[in-house]
């Protein structure tokens, strides 16, 4: 007669699959949480030398003769620049420090996984708050040729910037059609408990 593997054994033999799926999950999860942190290390980054060069461009002299108009519209932009900016590299900052940390916690997986949902919520936060502060950051770089240049010379800038800014646009969006699909990212995610035997499913089943 063939011998049966011990139940011991079978569940040792278990254990170990189990142990190297979860590895596998947590490579995979580890991933994402390298690829979040790149893209706030980036955004952070980009939102500080946008934030830099429209809160310096607000302590320029500005000639008495121009219309007061023009000058609150160039303040606004410049303003909105330089808040939205600054929210990005606040979000970026805490969620860089604190997201690593939550993923740490805990005996399980669970608080890698909660981290990194919290990450990609934040993520797609701070990216609208860094698009509106990059058009506030080219508003203000348009206004500021009406404060300081004449009414010529402000027009011809005008329309060099609006087209650099068209075609800013445009190409953001043919690098988002190449790269970015409606599918959802490849997680480790896993749902259920992994780890129950099938003794206990077996128990759990005909206690109900």
């Amino acid at each position: 007669h063939e011998q049966r593997p011990h139940p011991a054994m079978i569940q040792a033999n278990k254990g170990s699959v189990i142990t190297s799926f979860h590895q596998q999950t947590l490579d995979i999860r580890q991933y994402e949480l390298d690829y979040f942190l790149m893209v706030f290390d980036r955004m952070s980054s980009i939102a500080s030398l946008l934030g830099s060069f429209a809160s310096s461009a607000m302590f320029i002299t500005i000639p008495k003769w121009v219309n007061p108009f023009v000058v609150a519209c160039f303040l606004t932009f410049a303003g909105c620049a330089v808040g939205l900016n600054l929210i990005v590299i606040l979000i970026a900052s805490l969620s860089a420090m604190w997201g690593p940390g939550q993923a740490l916690r805990g005996d399980d997986a669970k608080h890698m996984h909660t981290a990194i949902e919290t990450l990609e919520a934040a993520q797609q936060i701070a990216m609208r708050y860094f698009v509106f502060g990059l058009f506030c950051y080219f508003g203000s770089s348009i206004m500021v040729t009406w404060v300081l240049f004449d009414v010529v010379q402000a027009i011809v800038i005008t329309a060099i910037l609006v087209t650099f800014l068209f075609a800013l646009f445009r190409q953001s969006m043919v690098i988002r059609r190449a790269f970015i699909t409606t599918l959802p990212f490849t997680t480790g995610l896993l749902r259920g408990n992994p780890v129950r035997s099938p003794d206990e499913i077996g128990q759990t089943g005909n206690g109900n």
